[in-house]
């Protein structure tokens, strides 16, 4: 079934659909590129011709520090600095490896994103956003280990588990809108930016470095333009009904439609904190239907493709590999969205459902 026909039999929905072109870049370092100026930080960068994952990579075998920053270089205009909103940016990703270090540590990695206030070079006046993931930066010997953090860029106020650092505005709502529609660096931390850290010498490298916007099409918002929540618990544009958190989860996607390359990831956002959440697929588009606190917009076959538990910030990821479960072939157009646990949520049914996606897959 074409993207066309999926539709067609959903024209209750026309309008709802917001396209999204699901650009993507990445800096694999092939041949001694740096698209973004990449550094590690200090002199001792190379650019190695083997040993990434695969190939080339950027390689910094002695950085005395507290904690390792891969970052763009200074006032450098790439794919990965812009208005993020504008561009609908989904996430951001990396590769990391740790060679050695002189100390055993155990940290989360963390993403900053910053605005230079027009003084690339005068540091003092930078305002970063910034996220601490899940995952823990990789310790020696683990080898290879892929990083993807989800950039709710659409949000108009500060996501849940973001903060600020630096000179940033006193409102972290001012902050967010100020750095996400103009991001002048990027930096991953080995760590969570606001805590003490002992100096230590690494040994480390990057490799893959990426950038994802909007992948599939977005419909379902609990925003009061595809109907009325449950009981009047609108949430905000583009998101679920609200849940216990007072916001709407999302459901966005990185990486690709390719089946053959099957890596294409969802993310929940915005669900409540360590809630049980299953992606559920369908081979229709169907008018909302009341679901619990929230809208349900996917129907036809339906299939539970991925079962996961939301991070303290209320993040989930489904995937890479589901292509094989989800029977995902070139040409077919498939819809999805989030279920998940709420016990507190406002109409009081212990469950809700994020905003959904309808993608065209690709060979």
């Amino acid at each position: 079934m074409n993207k066309a026909g999926f539709l067609a039999g959903a024209c209750v929905l026309a309008g709802l659909v917001q396209a999204a072109a699901g650009q993507s870049h990445v800096e694999t370092f092939t041949g001694g590129t740096n698209h973004g100026a990449w550094t590690i930080g200090n002199g001792f960068d190379t650019l190695e011709s083997a040993g990434g994952n695969p190939g080339w990579y950027l390689h910094n075998p002695n950085i005395d520090t507290f904690a390792p920053q891969p970052r763009t270089g200074a006032g450098v205009a790439s794919a990965y600095t812009g208005d993020y909103r504008a561009r609908d940016v989904r996430s951001l990703g990396i590769d990391l490896i740790t060679h050695s270090t002189q100390f055993n540590f155990a940290r989360p990695l963390a993403l900053m994103l910053g605005n230079d206030a027009g003084t690339p070079f005068n540091f003092n006046d930078d305002c970063f956003v910034y996220v601490v993931s899940s995952q823990l930066v990789p310790q020696v010997a683990e080898g290879w280990k892929r990083f993807e953090i989800a950039v709710p860029a659409q949000s108009a106020t500060m996501p849940a588990g973001w903060t600020t650092q630096g000179a940033c505005s006193a409102s972290p709502d001012v902050a967010w809108n100020n750095v996400i529609t103009n991001v002048t660096s990027v930096r991953w931390f080995y760590g969570d930016p606001a805590n003490f850290f002992i100096f230590d010498i690494w040994n480390i490298g990057i490799d893959n470095v990426r950038i994802d916007e909007a992948l599939g099409d977005a419909f379902c918002s609990g925003d009061g333009s595809a109907g009325p929540c449950p009981c009047a618990n609108a949430g905000g544009r583009g998101e679920g009904c609200a849940n216990s958190t007072g916001a709407g989860a999302l459901l966005q996607a990185s990486g690709s439609a390719s089946v053959a390359a099957d890596d294409l990831v969802f993310h929940g956002l915005q669900l409540r904190p360590n809630a049980l959440s299953i992606l559920v697929q369908g081979s229709l588009v169907i008018a909302p239907v009341p679901f619990g606190d929230g809208l349900r917009c996917v129907g036809g076959t339906l299939k539970r493709l991925d079962v996961a538990a939301a991070d303290a910030g209320g993040g989930v990821t489904f995937g890479p590999g589901l292509a094989a479960t989800g029977g995902w072939t070139g040409g077919s157009t498939f819809a999805f969205q989030a279920y998940y646990r709420d016990p507190f949520g406002p109409c009081g049914a212990n469950f809700n459902v994020s905003s959904a996606l309808s993608i065209v897959f690709q060979p």
